[in-house]
């Protein structure tokens, strides 16, 4: 409880740290940015504190954080005490004005950290999954003196990966002072704490800016529902889940549904599913098949990834994106009639005394690549949108002067982003290698609906309600302004279907890919490539025909809404929303995996994130402006989908935590102990007395797996890990292999452990620069040890620690 207590102080420090910031930055928004302080401290305290620690001048020590955060802080206050060119109401006065926005604000964020803490404690395990890789990265930076941070499973190298969101976890483990194993859980609840205030905020500033006239308590009602669209409801798998779990529904029905495994799922004749880890597959609807063989799509929304427990870049780049979203409203929201408004200031780069406004945004952005790169596409556009549009209406037209602003507003924001993080950039390495077109597989229209189907039906509601309040526009103008649109609809995938001709026709594996899958079509890869991307879409256009429909009716409705900026807003997050999930359709980010999977992992999170704060505003719009009729079957629909939503957390979440019947904990190592008490002697051992970034040998290990227990609890770097992994992170695994001899690590670290030659043992741990050899149960199954491989170590290096079955071998060199 004290470490809970410790970590919320420590949070609601940082974000008073910083009031001042955004106080100053966020001066369009209602509330003045109050839910983002706590994000925005830890963002202006870790970057200084990256930055210094990658170039030398400093150490990754817990002094240099305290010293980092005491100096932001005091830079933030002594700006609270600089006059405002436009706006003379000072903090405090702000604040006793608007104390109960801010006393909410804390309530939604202590709430939903207690709760979730609560949630962790219940089913803390570091296991599985690839929670053991996250662990390794808080460890591996928690090991490194500098930064890029050691590699905990590539020894010699540093991380290659997008390692900021771990970076800010073990900034929050070095001043709270827990266990790395605790500030894992920790991280999780505060994250979701974090995201249920950034979402209850910018559904508040959307309200309170709205153009209908609303009491305060109102506002605050209705923003509740951004942190449950977000975080709390599940997609509509759930109630699937419950109806086959009663034994409702044939199996034809099962089999058209096609939920991977759901047709195949037990039946208790209840409404409640209880197979293992039946809330997997609420991940998993989106089911594409080539050929008949299953290729994995993953379909991730918050509340499926806070349960399942990773520490992904995905999950901690979420209250940053939110974030994001707060600059790009406040932006768009720029009083126009300023002489000095944000806007102009941008354009012409004419800044108050101190930039912060301007240096903010590529502090955010370049962040969010460094957070979760795939973000900063979709942010990158809201932001530039949110520019344009409030630069339209400042002048109300779009001219020559207008389009060099944008340039100009477009090039800073992007050479800024990279120069902030140009450290980064420079040692990263990855997997991505291109686009590449989505052939053979399409979405389906019902389950793009299992996953979106809330949405949709609150944002079709809101649609048609906007369009009603238009119905002095006659129905002919609507569809002649509207046909612009759907021919740009129609040539984008003609446009694409372009691509792929041209990628496929360079590439002889697309081609016999295409082959493969199309055989009657012989060697016409032409009509094979058409057949492929084109085929699916005609068989099945209905997904493609509601999208176009939504295009058209957001474009029209955002010039008809231009001066009402929550409106506006809200049209512009649902466009990039459904925009990321039509270009899965057709084009995916090419990686290891050879499919769209990940690219629609990522995509339609983000997709996810963004509907759920359009979402929340619809509420709130429809209820106040609905009448007679409609207004009670808006309500009724809504309690209809809103409850179905929530049948997916209601049972998930007692069947992950095995009905809170555990003894609570956030240690996520406590099972270790019980477990294998010698491995979690070890692990205690050589985190007391290993020295910082000291390399130690263990047995490589599988993929998802207990094996590298040792690098993964430690952040020691050992000589290989999870290969697969490090493959993925690098774009190849050539940094496996010696380049003089072509033997790789995995057959050095064999011979380690199993040579009874006293100088080639030397030789390979010289090699590596190894201080420490682990000897347990999982080294000794993997390489079928002898006692005399296992005792010639102590010839060559002493004993240092032995429990159980596990020894450690440690070298004074």
């Amino acid at each position: 409880m004290i470490d809970v207590l410790n970590w919320w102080v420590l949070l609601e420090v940082i974000g008073v740290a910083v009031w001042p910031v955004a106080f100053r930055v966020f001066r369009n928004l209602p509330d003045r940015g109050y839910a983002f302080i706590k994000p925005l401290g830890l963002l202006l305290i870790a970057y200084p504190f990256w930055l210094l620690t990658t170039l030398g001048f400093l150490t990754n020590t817990r002094g240099a954080v305290i010293a980092v955060a005491v100096v932001v802080a005091a830079a933030s206050w002594w700006l609270a005490r600089r006059p405002m060119n436009d706006e003379s109401l000072s903090l405090l006065k702000w604040a006793r004005q608007n104390k109960t926005s801010l006393i909410v604000t804390e309530l939604v964020f202590t709430v939903a950290f207690i709760a979730w803490a609560f949630v962790r404690a219940h089913n803390p395990e570091i296991s599985a999954t690839e929670k053991p890789m996250e662990f390794a990265f808080l460890n591996g930076v928690l090991q490194s003196d500098h930064f890029p941070p050691l590699d905990p499973w590539l020894s010699g190298y540093a991380i290659s990966y997008y390692y900021f969101g771990y970076l800010i976890v073990a900034l929050l483990t070095l001043l709270s002072g827990v266990a790395s194993s605790v500030a894992f859980n920790l991280a999780i609840a505060s994250w979701f704490a974090l995201a249920a205030t950034g979402a209850f905020g910018l559904a508040y500033n959307l309200i309170q800016n709205s153009k209908l006239e609303i009491r305060r308590t109102t506002a605050l009602f209705f923003s509740l529902f951004a942190p449950v669209f977000l975080l709390v409801i599940g997609n509509l798998e759930g109630l699937f889940e419950s109806l086959h779990a009663k034994g409702l529904g044939s199996a034809d029905f099962w089999n058209w549904l096609d939920v991977k495994g759901l047709a195949q799922a037990s039946v208790t004749q209840t409404f409640v599913p209880m197979d293992n880890w039946w809330w997997w597959r609420a991940s998993r609807v989106i089911h594409d098949v080539v050929a008949g063989q299953t290729q994995e799509v993953i379909d991730e929304f918050p509340q499926f990834s806070f349960l399942l427990g990773d520490l992904h870049p995905h999950l901690l780049a979420l209250p940053f994106v939110l974030l994001a979203l707060a600059l790009a409203l406040d932006l768009l929201q720029t009083n126009g009639a300023s002489e000095k408004s944000k806007v102009t200031r941008l354009a012409n780069f004419e800044f108050e005394w101190f930039p912060v406004s301007f240096l903010l945004l590529p502090l955010i952005l370049g962040g969010l690549f460094f957070l979760n790169s795939w973000d900063i596409l979709p942010y990158g556009f809201i932001l530039v949108a949110a520019y344009a549009l409030a630069r339209y209406r400042m002048a109300s037209q779009w001219d020559a002067r207008a389009a060099r602003a944008l340039i100009v507003f477009v090039v800073a924001l992007g050479a800024a982003s990279v120069i902030l993080y140009l450290p980064f950039f420079i040692s990263f390495q990855s997997q991505a290698g291109g686009l590449l077109p989505v052939l053979f597989v399409k979405t389906r229209l019902h389950q793009f609906l299992i996953m979106f189907g809330l949405f949709v039906f609150i944002l079709g509601a809101l649609f048609a309600r906007l369009i009603w309040e238009r119905r002095d526009i006659r129905a002919r103008d609507w569809l002649s302004r509207a046909t612009p649109i759907w021919l740009g609809v129609l040539a984008f995938p003609l446009l694409v279907a372009a691509f792929a001709l041209v990628v496929v026709g360079l590439s002889p594996a697309l081609q016999d890919q295409v082959r493969g899958v199309l055989p009657t079509l012989g060697d016409n890869v032409l009509a094979g490539v058409i057949a492929a991307y084109l085929g699916p879409w005609l068989a099945d256009p209905w997904l493609f025909v509601l999208l176009a429909l939504i295009f058209a009716a957001t474009l029209l409705l955002l010039r008809e809404y231009l001066v009402d900026h929550s409106t506006t807003f809200v049209l512009l997050i649902v466009f990039t929303a459904f925009l990321l999930t039509f270009g899965v359709e057709f084009v995916y980010l090419r990686d290891q995996f050879g499919t769209r999977m990940n690219t629609v992992f990522k995509f339609y999170f983000q997709t996810w994130t963004l509907l759920a704060i359009a979402s929340a505003y619809a509420v709130f719009y429809l209820s106040q402006t609905l009448r007679g009729v409609a207004r009670v079957a808006w309500f009724v629909g809504l309690a209809m989908f809103l409850g179905a939503s929530l049948i997916y957390p209601t049972f998930a979440l007692p069947n992950r935590t095995n009905d809170f019947r555990n003894p609570g904990t956030l240690d996520g190592m406590a099972w270790v102990r019980d477990y294998n008490p010698s491995d979690y002697a070890a692990i205690q051992w050589l985190a007391a007395n290993a020295p910082r970034g000291a390399v130690t040998l263990e047995a490589p290990g599988k993929e998802y797996s207990y094996d590298n227990r040792i690098s993964m609890a430690t952040g020691l770097p050992t000589v290989l890990g999870w290969a697969g992994h490090e493959s993925q992170w690098r774009g190849g695994s050539k940094q496996f292999k010696d380049d003089a001899t072509g033997v790789d690590r995995a057959a050095d670290v064999q011979r380690i452990y199993q040579t009874l030659d006293a100088k080639e043992l030397l030789t390979l741990l010289d090699k590596y620069a190894i201080k420490f050899v682990v000897v347990g149960a999982l080294e000794r199954e993997q390489y079928g040890l002898a006692k005399s491989q296992i005792d010639k170590f102590g010839k060559v290096m002493p004993l240092v620690f032995e429990n159980g079955d596990v020894r450690i071998y440690g070298r004074s060199n």
